[in-house]
């Protein structure tokens, strides 16, 4: 253990009991009347992720996946799951709260809306089965895209909405009273690639979808737009931002006094540090590394359709050029040979505009993994690829629920914490995906099967578990909160997860689907194999 850690679990003299591997960093201190235990809310039957994602969706049926828009972020598990077949719509719908979420406590309802990221992960997770779910959200995004300057909302023209509440929302009006956010807002700055990767993996799916470039929508100034046109404002936001960064980065930073600070999906306040668990500098920008990796990605989509359907190919020949830099960007800055070699979690700025790596290991490197950034048989690619696998399957990443979010030798790990050592499962199938991707099926299967086993576990479709050591899946009940002495700030450091989180049915579903459709193949291929097979006719004996 690090030394830099220091125990102080029973307190006390304030008579709270916490979890036994809790700890607090130099500098912290416990918010006692901030602190405390949730009652444990108990499910007996495993919950099925297609009942869920019809929830998510706002839909009657499978068929009907996609018709009444895109999948809120999470909800809060329904106690009563319909016995019959047949799910009754009652049961689905996210907005009827008389009897399924009336008495839920608030904490398990924080994300009932549509957030960017979320609903697009969602989205391309599910692509195969249910395309029609990636037309309607990129098309309601492409409503809330951004069209004007905006500070207060941190709006861009093109950028894709963080999160769409309405202004009377109650989260809404406590977050403008605050955080002074107006609304819809929009800091983050992966939703955009997210988007355009989105867009273009729905229009090359067919041949059919690419009509869907021409269809027409009303953007959020009042003007008829088509799709093709918010695909052109996505990459032109890319690409001006890219351009205006001396290193020729995807950096963010927000300029509201009380914005996002790390306006990426490891959005916690302190997931952005380095080695010694000094804080990324926010008064200036920061890079992470899948935020490169995912644009890189959308870069080369965006081309193919900018080529082969937009017949635009000075437009395809910018954005690959654009890809090629970005990826040699990538490998200067984000590789070290520390450890073996791996991706550092993203790149800050010293007080003089000075480049610095945050040299820690996180999950974030495995996203490196599901991307075209490490195909190739060359040496290089083959080298980074290897040492970016043993780190994920090495003990300080892998626990019994999958990969964790922060190795738990860095300095500000915890098992509980939000981004800094817990175990998302949306976080561990992407790279599990990554892993399949170059031939690591094995390696691949055994996170599927661990993700699978938390929902059996759990009975709920968790947000994230714990990063602990221990034999079984584990979910935070506490909420814990400490004051750093250092920043002069409160920082909740621990908190229960949502109980429904979008982007884990959708990890959870795809995997059963992956498994169903393997399954299928095995059959064909063992019905093809015996009709081959010659016909042997038994001896009658004698």
């Amino acid at each position: 253990m690090d030394r830099s850690f220091s125990i102080d679990t029973n307190h006390s003299d304030s008579g709270l009991s916490l979890p036994d591997d809790f700890r607090l960093l130099p500098g912290e201190k416990l918010v006692t009347e901030k602190t405390h235990k949730h009652p444990l809310r108990t499910f007996h039957k495993t919950p099925s992720s297609l009942e869920q994602i019809l929830r998510l969706t706002h839909s009657r049926s499978a068929r009907n996946i996609g018709s009444n828009g895109p999948s809120v972020a999470s909800l809060a598990f329904a106690p009563e799951i319909p016995k019959s077949k047949k799910v009754k719509a009652k049961i689905l719908s996210p907005f009827v709260t008389t009897k399924e979420t009336s008495n839920t406590p608030e904490h398990l309802r924080l994300y009932e809306v549509v957030f960017g990221r979320d609903s697009l992960h969602v989205a391309i997770k599910l692509i195969k089965e249910y395309p029609e779910l990636a037309r309607a959200t990129t098309l309601t995004l492409a409503k809330l895209q951004g069209v004007s300057y905006d500070t207060s909302r941190e709006e861009e023209p093109g950028r894709i909405v963080h999160e769409a509440r309405d202004k009377d929302d109650p989260i809404a009006r406590d977050l403008s009273a605050g955080r002074g956010w107006g609304w819809p807002y929009y800091g983050t700055v992966d939703a955009t690639p997210e988007f355009i990767r989105t867009l273009t993996a729905y229009c090359l799916k067919t041949e059919e979808n690419t009509r869907f470039l021409t269809e027409i929508y009303t953007d959020r100034a009042g003007k008829k737009r088509n799709m093709a046109y918010a695909l052109d404002m996505a990459v032109d936001w890319v690409l001006n931002r890219l351009n205006a960064n001396d290193a020729g980065l995807l950096e963010y930073q927000s300029f509201l006094p009380k914005g996002i600070e790390n306006q990426v999906w490891k959005d916690s306040w302190d997931a952005y540090h380095h080695a010694d668990g000094t804080i990324a500098n926010h008064s200036q920008g920061i890079a992470s590394i899948e935020v490169q990796t995912t644009t890189y990605d959308a870069l080369l989509d965006a081309a193919e359709v900018y080529e082969n359907v937009l017949d635009d190919d000075n437009k395809a020949d910018t954005l690959r050029d654009r890809a090629a830099q970005l990826k040699s960007t990538i490998f200067d800055l984000f590789w070290t040979d520390d450890k073996g070699g791996y991706f550092v979690l993203g790149i800050d700025h010293d007080d003089d505009g000075g480049l610095r790596q945050l040299k820690i290991r996180t999950s974030n490197m495995g996203h490196v993994l599901n991307s075209r950034l490490l195909e190739g048989s060359d040496e290089q690619c083959i080298h980074m690829r290897t040492a970016v696998v043993n780190h994920m399957m090495s003990p300080e990443m892998l626990n019994i629920s999958g990969i964790r979010t922060l190795a738990n030798d860095e300095v500000r790990f915890r098992p509980g914490a939000y981004h800094n050592g817990s175990v998302w499962l949306w976080d561990t199938h992407h790279i599990a995906q990554g892993l399949r991707r170059h031939g690591y099926k094995d390696y691949a299967n055994e996170l599927d099967r661990r993700l699978l086993h938390v929902i059996e576990a759990t009975k709920i479709f968790p947000e994230y578990v714990r990063g602990d050591n221990g034999p079984i899946p584990n979910i935070n009940r506490y909420t814990i909160i400490v004051w750093d002495e250092k920043h002069e700030r409160e920082n909740q450091i621990e908190q229960p997860p949502q109980e429904v989180q979008a982007w884990t049915v959708a990890a959870i579903l795809a995997i059963k689907r992956r498994i169903d459709r393997e399954e299928r193949t095995n059959r064909n291929l063992f019905k093809q194999l015996s009709d081959r097979l010659p016909l042997i006719i038994p001896r009658v004996p004698r």
